[in-house]
C-alpha cells in the first residue's frame, strides 16, 4: 500500500506532466475520456467530502476567528491575483484571460490539506475552510467570473450557477451521505485508499481535457512558457500574501500555515473542466498548468516546513495547556 501511495500520490506532480505530454503527443486515446470529465470531476469532489467529518469541522467552528481570516484572505487574494494576471499577461488573449480569473474564484483544493498536515498546519482548520469554499463556490465562483471575465468572453452566471450545483454541492452532499450511511468505522478503513482514487481520477480529466486541445495548443505552443511562469508568480504571490495577512490579523502559527495553503493551493481540477467547458479547450490551460506547479510548489514548501520546529512547538505548547486544563481542580 505504502509503495502504490508514493507512486500514484507522491509522484503526483510527475505524473501530471508525463499524462499532459502524453495526451498532447498522442490525443486519439484519450478522446472518449473528453464526455465524461465531469462525471470524474464529481465523484473526485465526492471522494474528498467522504473524508469530513462532523466532529473536526466543529471545533473550529467554536473559535471561529481564524476560519472567518481564511476565508475572507482566499476570496479577495486569490480571484484579485488572477484578475491582475488576466490584465496584465492574457489582455490580448481573451481565453487565457478568461480561464485564469475562473480558475482564480474555485475552491480551495484536497492538496492543500494535506500540504497543511506535512507543514505542520492546523489540519482542522485547512479543512473546514475546504469544507465552507467548497460549499458556498456554486455562487462565489459564478459570481467573481461573470464579474470580471465578461470582459474577455461571454459568461452566463445562471450556467455556470448550475455546474457549480451539479460539480460540486450534489457530490458533497452525496459523499456525506455516505459517510454517515454506511458508517464511519467503515470509511475509515478505506481513507487510505481514497486519495489513490482521487489521484486516479484527476489522471483521467486531465487526459479527456488536454486530447481535444491538442490542435489548439499546437498554435499557442509559444504562450506554455508564459503560462508556466505566470501561474507559478500567482501561487507564490498568493502563498505569501495569505500567509502574511494571516499573521498580521493574529492568528497562530499553524493557523497561518493552514491559511497559507488553503489560499495558494486551488481546485485546478474544477477550474480546467469549467473553463473547458464553457469558454474552450485552449481556455482551460492556465487551470491545468495550475494543477501541475500548485503540487510541485506546495510539496516543496510542506516539505521546508516539515523541518520547521515554529509550529510543533507550538504544538507542544498546546498539548501542555491542554493537559494542565484537564488537571486543574
Amino acid at each position: 500500500m505504502r509503495a502504490a501511495s508514493f507512486i500514484i500520490n507522491k509522484l503526483m506532480w510527475a505524473w501530471l506532466i508525463i499524462f499532459g505530454l502524453l495526451a498532447y503527443a498522442v490525443p486519439r486515446p484519450f478522446l472518449w475520456l473528453h464526455n465524461w470529465v465531469t462525471y470524474l470531476l464529481g465523484a473526485v469532489i465526492l471522494v474528498m467530502s467522504l473524508t469530513l467529518t462532523m466532529p473536526a469541522l466543529g471545533n473550529v467552528f467554536r473559535r471561529p476567528r481564524a476560519l472567518i481570516a481564511g476565508f475572507v484572505i482566499k476570496w479577495i487574494t486569490v480571484p484579485l491575483a488572477g484578475l491582475a494576471a488576466a490584465h496584465l499577461v492574457y489582455a490580448s488573449q481573451p481565453l487565457l484571460a478568461a480561464g485564469t480569473i475562473l480558475d482564480g474564484s474555485t475552491p480551495a483544493g484536497v492538496s492543500s490539506n494535506l500540504f497543511t498536515y506535512i507543514g505542520h498546519g492546523s489540519v482542522a482548520l485547512a479543512v473546514s475552510l475546504t469544507f465552507i469554499h467548497t460549499v458556498l463556490s456554486p455562487l462565489l465562483t459564478p459570481a467573481f467570473t461573470a464579474a470580471w471575465a465578461s470582459k474577455y468572453v461571454p459568461v452566463s452566471f445562471v450556467s455556470l450557477l448550475i455546474q457549480m450545483v451539479e460539480l460540486v454541492l450534489v457530490p458533497v452532499a452525496l459523499g456525506l451521505a455516505i459517510r454517515y450511511g454506511v458508517g464511519e468505522a467503515r470509511i475509515r478503513k478505506a481513507e487510505p485508499v481514497l486519495p489513490m482514487i482521487s489521484a486516479i481520477l484527476l489522471y483521467a480529466i486531465e487526459l479527456g481535457l488536454i486530447s481535444p486541445a491538442n490542435a489548439v495548443i499546437a498554435k499557442n505552443l509559444h504562450w506554455i512558457p508564459v503560462v508556466t511562469v505566470t501561474t507559478t508568480c500567482l501561487i507564490l504571490v498568493n502563498l505569501a500574501v495569505a500567509y502574511g495577512l494571516a499573521r498580521l490579523l493574529r492568528t497562530t502559527e499553524r493557523q497561518a500555515r493552514a491559511i497559507m495553503f488553503d489560499t495558494g493551493v486551488y481546485n485546478s481540477g474544477l477550474g480546467a473542466v469549467l473553463a473547458a467547458t464553457n469558454f474552450g479547450a485552449f481556455a482551460a490551460l492556465p487551470a491545468l498548468m495550475n494543477a501541475t506547479m500548485n503540487l510541485i510548489v506546495g510539496a516543496i514548501l510542506a516539505s521546508i516546513l516539515q523541518n520547521d520546529p515554529t509550529a510543533r512547538d507550538e504544538d507542544e505548547s498546546a498539548d501542555t495547556a491542554a493537559a494542565a486544563a484537564r488537571t486543574a481542580p
